[in-house]
């Protein structure tokens, strides 16, 4: 598996690799009781969602929330104030990789909602925060921080909310796409992606990554089947900082966007891949960002797999 997600990778600056509701686009009702939701408040990074988080002993810390990784993140800086143990990263010969390791956060609290015991990959972050490819954190808490929970992150409340690890399927509302977790290209790590978004009417599956700060991204693979302009054809670039280290994409637009029968956006604004740009070998279609998901709500039940969007 990878011990960092293509995210830290790039950001960081390593690549290294250590040894039901609905299907196929379609989107249909789930029924159940709705659990419980703690946390607190959704702050902002950068733009990007963040949160208030403390640990044994007291320290408060400020992670992100990153549904495009695998692996919980920490400051070096910050694991040697809390005096963790450091574990090595050990690649397939045996040998750790320099400037990694895993700790572990005990008592873990994200909010008024626990977390219990969280590992984390360490690194030092300061290259990356000085040079504006990572947002001001400590870290940020991955997809996997939430293992067999529901996860809600309120964009017009600016609110996060985290069921305890549940046992029994929740609702959907109105409707909700399936959850999976394709690998990004056929040997990354893997990714949360859903079904129930649209372009044009046509269904697409996406990754849900919410530190990339844009629309929806159309990877080159779908392009085409989708009945979209050459994204070569675009004279219009946009940068985004924090997504492949630093990256431009080709901006385009689509008559609608769209999650299951709510319409998002008419003449709505969305991004091609240019060759900086990190692809999933046709693995899925594209991925949904920030921009997509403000002033509406979104839950991720990591039990039953589900995805709903308010």
């Amino acid at each position: 598996m990878w011990i960092c997600s293509n995210r830290w990778a790039r950001i960081v600056g390593v690549a290294a690799v250590v040894a039901g509701c609905g299907g196929g686009g379609m989107v249909v009702p789930c029924k159940a009781q709705v659990p419980e939701l703690r946390g607190g408040s959704m702050l902002d990074c950068s733009g990007l969602p963040c949160m208030e988080v403390t640990v044994a002993g007291g320290t408060r810390l400020k992670l992100l929330i990153d549904t495009g990784n695998t692996h919980s993140l920490l400051d070096e800086a910050k694991a040697k104030e809390l005096g963790l143990e450091l574990q090595p990263v050990n690649g397939p010969d045996g040998k750790p990789y320099p400037g990694y390791w895993f700790a572990t956060l005990k008592d873990v609290k994200a909010g008024d909602a626990s977390l219990g015991e969280l590992k984390v990959l360490v690194a030092d972050l300061k290259p990356s925060l000085a040079k504006g490819d990572f947002p001001p954190a400590d870290g940020a808490l991955a997809y996997t921080a939430f293992q067999d929970r529901v996860l809600k992150l309120d964009y017009k409340n600016e609110r996060v909310g985290i069921s305890q690890p549940l046992k029994a399927e929740v609702p959907c509302p109105d409707s909700c796409g399936e959850l999976t977790t394709p690998t990004f290209g056929r040997k990354g790590p893997p990714i949360v992606a859903t079904t129930g978004f649209k372009v044009n009417s046509e269904p697409v599956v996406v990754q849900i990554d919410t530190l990339y700060s844009g629309t929806m991204l159309i990877y080159p693979t779908s392009v085409g089947k989708l009945g979209l302009s050459d994204p070569s054809a675009s004279a219009k670039k946009r940068f985004f900082p924090f997504t492949d280290g630093g990256v431009d994409m080709m901006e385009g637009t689509a008559g609608a966007e769209s999650f299951g029968t709510m319409v998002l956006k008419k003449d709505a604004t969305l991004y091609f891949a240019t060759s900086k740009v990190h692809t999933p070998d046709g693995m899925f279609d594209g991925t949904v960002g920030h921009e997509l998901f403000a002033r509406h709500v979104l839950m991720l039940d990591f039990h039953a797999h589900h995805f709903w969007l308010t």
